[in-house]
C-alpha cells in the first residue's frame, strides 16, 4: 500500500457567509467543511484539512494556508483545478504544493498577519461593504497609533481574548501593529506569532474608540496592566478582519 502524499495549499475565501474555518456541530457551513468535502469527493476518501488559523464567523482570507493529505500522488495544478470545481464561489484554493510528510499548517508557523479596514465614508460603496467597518469620519489617525503604541512585544494578552482560561496559555509575542491611513480608510496591521480567539477585533474595538476620542489613548496599556474586562470597548466588527498572510521557515 502507497503511503499518503501530503499537499500545502494557499486558500482565500470571504467570510461572509461562513460560519468561521473550524466544522462544529451547530454550525452548518464552514470553510473548512467545505474543503473537506470537495476534497473528499476528489479522493473518493475522507480527507482532513488542518488550517493555520481558525478564523471566526465573518472574517475573511486572502492567505490562510493548510495541509491535507490525499491517498495517490496528483499534479498539484490538478489537484487545484479539481477542488475550485467544487467549490462554492466564496472559497478558492489559490496554489497547491506537495509537503513534507510531516508538515502542519498550524504547528509549523512562525507568524501570522491580520489587517483590518476601517471606512470614515459617509457612504461605503456595496463593492467594499462586506470588507469595512463603518467609522466616524471624525476617527483621528495619530489617536489610533498612539493607542496601539504600546501593543509591540511578548505579553499575557488574555484580557483581550473571548474568554481567558486561566492557565498561562495566553502569552503571545506581537511583532508588529502598523496604523496607516488610504483617503477615508484607516488600517491596523498586526503581525505576531500567534493571536487569541477574539484579540484583534477585541484590540480593534479599543483602537475605533480611542480614535474618535470615547476612551483614553492609553486605554490598551491600562488593559494589559490591570486585566479588567469592564474597560474593554465592544468588539470591533469581523468582516473588517482579514487573515492576510502566515509566514514559516
Amino acid at each position: 500500500m502507497t503511503a499518503p502524499v501530503r499537499y500545502r495549499a494557499l486558500v482565500a475565501y470571504t467570510g461572509t457567509e461562513f460560519h468561521g474555518w473550524q466544522v462544529q456541530k451547530n454550525a452548518p457551513r464552514t470553510v473548512q467543511g467545505a474543503l473537506e468535502d470537495a476534497l473528499s469527493e476528489l479522493a473518493r476518501a475522507r480527507v482532513k484539512v488542518e488550517g493555520a488559523s481558525r478564523t471566526d464567523t465573518g472574517v475573511h482570507a486572502d492567505g490562510q494556508v493548510a495541509h491535507f493529505d490525499l491517498p495517490h500522488a496528483r499534479d498539484p495544478w490538478r489537484v487545484r483545478a479539481a477542488v475550485n470545481k467544487r467549490l462554492p464561489d466564496d472559497v478558492r484554493v489559490l496554489a497547491v504544493a506537495e509537503a513534507a510528510p510531516a508538515f502542519h499548517a498550524r504547528f509549523d508557523a512562525r507568524w501570522k498577519e491580520y489587517l483590518y479596514r476601517w471606512s470614515r465614508s459617509e457612504v461605503v460603496t456595496p463593492r467594499e461593504h462586506p470588507f469595512v467597518a463603518p467609522l466616524s469620519p471624525a476617527a483621528r489617525v495619530e489617536l489610533m497609533r498612539a493607542a496601539a503604541a504600546g501593543l509591540p512585544g511578548e505579553r499575557d494578552f488574555g484580557v483581550l481574548a473571548v474568554q481567558r482560561t486561566g492557565e498561562g496559555s495566553e502569552v503571545r509575542r506581537l511583532d508588529l501593529v502598523e496604523i496607516s491611513e488610504d483617503g477615508p480608510e484607516l488600517h491596523a496591521l498586526f503581525r505576531g506569532n500567534g493571536f487569541l480567539r477574539g484579540m484583534v477585533r477585541s484590540i480593534c474595538g479599543v483602537l475605533a474608540d480611542a480614535s474618535r476620542r470615547r476612551v483614553p489613548t492609553d486605554r490598551i496599556a491600562e488593559l494589559l496592566a490591570g486585566g479588567d474586562r469592564s474597560l474593554l470597548s465592544a468588539k470591533a466588527p469581523a468582516k473588517g478582519l482579514t487573515l492576510v498572510r502566515v509566514g514559516y521557515e
